[in-house]
């Protein structure tokens, strides 16, 4: 007779995900994107040097970002929401990279980059809300998120300069990249999935680009 037991290994337990999961998650991808939203025009004037060229640059992004963001809901048909998001952290990562660059494409690139990655940060945390969150509950979640978020976008940016005037481009694109991992860290822990109650539809859904001819 065996006397060797193996006992099973627990796993810490952690609470059904709440208002304070999804407000901690948002709080810190918001540290992520306000510590440099600062820094950006400012590189980009350094590299240019002419303000209306910067503005275009801009617009061309934002456009850009645009087009991925109307391919985003294929992107989690295809994958699951949850490398979606792990996604939107890497690539959050990747556009510092490339700022630290200093150069016109790493720019242009960086940019992109921090685009599609708040794209596919904000639809699947958006989804990750609705699934978890019941409607008599959604204000409350609401209101706590923009709360914690508040700290992030009030002393994220005038962090990000006073990194970039006293430490440089590494130390201001580097916070960054350490917000990005803490993200990432933060929601792999929580173990969020998808609400098994929810199945998708059985006919196809429109596909918005095909409407876009009826206007042209």
């Amino acid at each position: 007779m065996s006397t060797h037991v193996r006992h099973p290994i627990w796993l810490p337990a952690l609470r059904p995900a709440d208002a304070r999961t999804f407000a901690s998650l948002y709080a810190v991808e918001s540290f992520a994107r306000a510590t440099i939203s600062s820094v950006i025009p400012i590189q980009a004037y350094e590299i240019l040097h002419n303000e209306r060229i910067v503005s275009i640059l801009y617009t061309i992004v934002s456009l850009m970002g645009l087009s991925v963001t109307l391919f985003m809901p294929m992107l989690i048909r295809r994958f699951a929401r949850r490398w979606v998001y792990t996604a939107g952290c890497v690539l959050l990562a990747i556009g510092s990279a490339f700022f630290i660059t200093h150069t016109l494409p790493g720019q242009i690139a960086g940019m992109l980059c921090r685009v599609m990655g708040a794209s596919a940060l904000s639809i699947t945390l958006n989804l990750y809300i609705m699934d978890h969150i019941r409607k008599t509950d959604f204000m409350q979640a609401e209101s706590l998120r923009m709360a914690w978020s508040m700290f992030a976008w009030t002393g994220g940016p005038t962090l990000g300069i006073f990194l970039y005037t006293h430490f440089g481009i590494y130390a201001a694109h580097g916070a960054v990249v350490v917000f990005a991992f803490a993200l990432l860290c933060l929601f792999w822990f929580y173990r969020l999935s998808d609400n098994q109650s929810i199945r998708p539809g059985k006919s196809r859904p429109a596909n918005p680009l095909a409407n876009i001819g009826r206007f042209v």
